[in-house]
């Protein structure tokens, strides 16, 4: 069962990542910014080449019970911790006051990644 809970979980921020992606994180149309050298356009376009499809392909593995699940599962909850810091990173540089847009997801991100991590190498099968 808890398997299928982090399936539903990374489908769900899977579609979440491609939706607010192309629209460059509430910044507007993505492919309509003005700068495609600034974080504003960067950022986006590799959440969306990159985290959305793993987000995907981990959800369909760990729903099927498929045997590379874990292994994609994995790699998926390093991207959350990983773009979750990065977003951290950011809002500290920019200084206050930040966007609550922004922290909400990379919490939930870093949440459910650590959860992942939690269940896969602390819990027995």
């Amino acid at each position: 069962m808890k398997t299928k809970i982090f399936g539903w979980l990374f489908l769900t921020t899977g579609i979440f990542s491609v939706v607010s992606s192309l629209f460059a994180w509430g910044e507007g149309w993505l492919f309509s910014l003005a700068n495609f050298n600034s974080f504003s356009f960067i950022l986006p376009m590799v959440d969306l080449l990159t985290t959305a499809p793993c987000s995907i392909i981990s959800a369909y593995g760990i729903l099927k019970q498929k045997t590379w699940a874990i292994k994609w599962g994995i790699l998926t909850a390093g991207m959350y911790i990983f773009g979750s810091v990065l977003v951290w990173i950011l809002i500290i540089n920019n200084g206050f006051p930040y966007n609550l847009a922004l922290i909400i997801p990379s919490v939930s991100g870093f949440v459910i990644a650590s959860c992942y991590f939690y269940s896969v190498l602390f819990l027995k099968r």
